[in-house]
């Protein structure tokens, strides 16, 4: 039932559940305090998720869009504790835009003017997450195995990663906001991730099954279609290996990981045959988000119930 509504090309389901995103997140951020910061994170953490609505919507990778914005949303709601953050919220946009704008890139591999926007993008990202600068291991792969760049192309791409810096640190001395500045110099020191994620074993399990259907398959895909998942792939270790070496305690900065993670499983469920295999894939990684998310109330109704049992 799930999978033929989310399945279907009206936008009723999708409308739908937009709308109970909308209120969950409300209620779920409803005691957020009201001030100039809140309310930016809340507008480009929302405005990420427009985006990458538009993006299941008309991406050549994806079928099955109410499928895609199922995985997205349910993901993005457990972690949207990240909107409190404007400058993270601000480099999930970026990112988004990133992310979006180089897959695009790869249907026409002779424009180079793309290389400008990725570097004021970056910039950007790295400005408000100067982790997020190190997505540059992720586009120089891309630069140089994937494509051919010439000087032309990488000269653009350092103008476009230096003026918005330059901008932004003008900005910042002007309107006096020297704490900025200097919060950089502590900004790459390492803070290892620490927080535990065994709830999330199940998932995991699910994008490596996921992942070897992919490469089982590979042959019999369009090119185009490949590269893009192997693009989605590489963004996706990427992150990976930033939130590892500066995520520290912050298990909201998993945000960063929605739309590829959306993508590997959207994929995956959009190839199975069967519309039972595709229900199950839907319910179970709905009960896998909502035990990883009220994991301490499980915990403590289990030790409710057990203290109760007399032995």
């Amino acid at each position: 039932m799930l999978a033929k509504l989310l399945s279907g090309k009206s936008f009723l389901a999708q409308i739908i559940l937009g709308i109970v995103f909308l209120v969950l997140f409300y209620f779920k951020n409803q005691s957020l305090i009201v001030d100039w910061e809140s309310v930016f994170g809340v507008f480009f953490f929302l405005l990420s998720i427009i985006l990458s609505f538009v993006f299941f919507r008309i991406s050549s990778l994806i079928k099955l869009h109410g499928v895609g914005f199922w995985y997205f949303s349910i993901w993005i709601l457990c972690f949207s504790g990240i909107a409190v953050d404007f400058k993270i919220a601000a480099s999930i946009f970026t990112c988004t835009l990133i992310f979006w704008r180089l897959l695009e890139a790869e249907q026409s591999p002779e424009n180079i003017r793309f290389l400008f926007d990725v570097g004021i993008l970056l910039s950007i990202t790295g400005f408000f997450y100067p982790p997020g600068f190190f997505l540059c291991g992720f586009l120089l792969f891309v630069f140089i195995y994937m494509r051919s760049v010439n000087l032309k192309g990488f000269i653009l791409f350092l103008i476009g990663f230096t003026l918005p810096l330059v901008v932004g640190v003008q900005i910042l001395y002007l309107i006096g906001q020297i704490d900025w500045l200097n919060s950089y110099q502590y900004a790459f020191c390492l803070d290892f991730w620490s927080y535990p994620l065994w709830g999330l074993i199940p998932l995991a399990i699910l994008v490596l099954v996921g992942w070897a259907d992919h490469l089982s398959q590979s042959t019999a895909q369009d090119i185009h279609k490949r590269r893009k998942y192997f693009l989605s792939f590489l963004y996706f270790i990427n992150w990976i290996v930033i939130l590892v070496l500066y995520g520290g305690e912050n298990l909201n900065l998993l945000a960063f990981l929605a739309l590829p993670l959306s993508i590997f499983l959207v994929r995956f469920t959009q190839y199975q045959k069967s519309e039972k295999t595709k229900e199950i894939l839907l319910w179970l990684y709905l009960a896998i988000m909502a035990g990883f998310y009220f994991r301490y109330e499980i915990i403590e109704i289990y030790n409710d119930l057990l203290g109760n049992v007399a032995f």
